[in-house]
């Protein structure tokens, strides 16, 4: 998770979360009908998608090409590749994963008719990492003001992972997108230390002279 800093990835983030449902849109309406269920692992090429978690390697997904395909429109940004899924779960959601020069930035499902809260819980539970534990603190103050259109329900994992569950409409009932990342507090950590480590090597090498 060492970026080159986090505002750089935070807008690749949010980049990203755009281009995934304007590609996914696209993707839709080129197909005259999409594949029905879920993959299995029994063919060469193909990935389970409900076995997909957040973290899952670039390499695992790239290779499984009759399961995924990769997005052409997130090219404009250097290092960064994004991958939407030809087959959906059973609730009619498309997977979504981004990264950026090899290290996972986000997955999405995002759902063509939206879901119940109980159902996108559900669906939570089974993308984030499988080294997050407890429960998570969350702030569903848009939701509960329910003032704008498509409120956002944020969920964060300490330092392993944050995720958000958007709703549909104000009345935050029902569920358009469900989306699983980075931790921003982590980002922070991570590019902390890589700056120390890269004082430490600057300091090492001039006392080396």
């Amino acid at each position: 998770m060492n970026f080159s800093s986090l505002r750089t990835a935070r807008t690749l983030g949010n980049f990203a979360q755009i281009a995934c449902v304007a590609s996914i849109v696209m993707l839709s309406a080129g197909c005259t009908a999409k594949d029905a269920g879920t993959a299995s692992q029994s063919y060469k090429g193909v990935i389970n998608l409900e076995g997909v978690r957040f973290g899952v390697p670039e390499e695992s997904v790239k290779t499984a090409i009759l399961t995924f395909v990769s997005d052409p429109n997130v090219a404009q940004y250097p290092g960064v590749s994004q991958y939407l899924s030809r087959v959906y779960d059973k609730h009619n959601g498309q997977y979504c994963l981004s990264y950026k020069d090899g290290i996972p930035m986000n997955l999405r499902v995002v759902y063509q008719t939206p879901i119940t809260k109980d159902e996108a819980m559900a669906k939570l539970k089974t993308l984030l990492p499988a080294s997050v534990s407890g429960e998570p603190t969350i702030d569903d103050s848009e939701a509960k003001a329910g003032k704008k259109a498509e409120p956002i329900e944020r969920h964060s994992y300490g330092d392993s992972a944050k995720a958000e569950i958007i709703y549909s409409d104000k009345s935050a009932t029902n569920v358009k997108l469900i989306s699983v990342g980075n931790n921003p507090k982590a980002l922070e950590k991570a590019n902390a230390g890589a700056a120390a480590s890269d004082k430490t090597a600057a300091a090492e090498g001039k006392k080396s002279e």
